[in-house]
């Protein structure tokens, strides 16, 4: 199928922001399932705005740990943002199964795209990663700690490890299952009629 050129833009629209909105789900469903340790549960707490830090960490920990709440309160926002612009797009094309197809497909694609590459390179290279990421939602600078740190003690690297693959594999499985809705719409719907 031909599609013009505001078609074309808008599913790869659609793919950046679904890659975005999927990686951002993924994160929240992983948090709200991994379990903790009753430290990390306070600084989960905290970070949801549902108590105070327990003593024991210094000041630049602390100050580190407001940044990261102002990052997730974004994301959050972000993540619903995106939700509804998903729904709307959803709305919009919902008769047009042809085109609900290739949104869904070209997007689960590059979502699984995406997730292989980011999975392969931070397989080979996490701290490169690691760094990457804290350089960008961070570049005031103030995330490196001593590894006696409370902080890092607390959430030790294999802790980030963890969560970063049960997100990256989360996100991989929901880009899978567009693929499958895009096939879905194609062969099942498209079918009847």
């Amino acid at each position: 199928m031909i599609m013009n050129n505001n078609k074309k833009s808008m599913v790869f629209i659609f793919s950046a922001l679904l890659l975005f909105f999927l990686l951002l789900l993924s994160y929240k469903a992983v948090l709200l399932f991994t379990n903790t340790t009753p430290a990390q549960e306070n600084v989960f707490d905290f970070l949801d705005g549902k108590g105070g830090l327990q003593a024991g960490f210094t000041e630049a920990e602390a100050s580190h740990l407001q940044d990261v709440k102002q990052v997730m309160d974004y994301a959050e926002y972000f993540l619903y943002a995106l939700l509804f612009v998903m729904i709307i797009t959803v709305i919009h094309y919902r008769k047009d199964k042809k085109f609900l197809n290739q949104l869904f497909d070209y997007g689960g694609k590059i979502v699984v795209a995406a997730m292989l590459v980011i999975g392969i390179t931070s397989f080979f290279f996490f701290d490169f990663v690691f760094t990457v990421f804290h350089k960008l939602f961070f570049p005031q600078g103030n995330w490196i700690f001593a590894a006696d740190s409370l902080l890092i003690q607390t959430f030790p690297l294999d802790f980030f490890v963890s969560i970063s693959r049960n997100i990256l594999v989360l996100t991989l499985f929901l880009g899978i299952l567009f693929i499958l809705l895009g096939y879905y719409l194609k062969h099942v719907c498209g079918n009847r009629n």
